[in-house]
């Protein structure tokens, strides 16, 4: 896995000619194979210390009803972290980020 990530060679095309290679050394190249399996792992993870934020009370979600609270909407590459408006739930934001 770290060969995948860290490893690898570009070339960026100036007037259509290719200039000198550049070795990158983090990141993922676009289209690389992986990429979308490794975003999986890292919203899974994203998700789990988002949930666990509000079962402790740390982050508090936005209420709307009595028994129904949203606190995070992700769909597709985006995420959402939806709560009330205090400087406890942004210290919460930093700290899960």
């Amino acid at each position: 896995m770290k060969a995948c990530v860290c490893n690898g060679q570009l070339s960026v095309l100036v007037n259509g000619s290719p200039m000198e290679q550049v070795n990158i050394s983090r990141g993922l190249k676009h289209g690389y194979p992986l990429a979308p399996f490794l975003f999986l792992l890292v919203e899974e993870g994203l998700s789990a210390l988002s949930q666990r934020a509000v079962s402790l009370g740390f982050f508090k979600g936005f209420h709307v009803n009595a028994e129904v609270s949203v606190s995070l909407l992700q769909y597709a590459n985006d995420t959402l972290f939806i709560g009330e408006a205090s400087v406890e739930n942004l210290w919460s934001m930093k700290a899960i980020l």
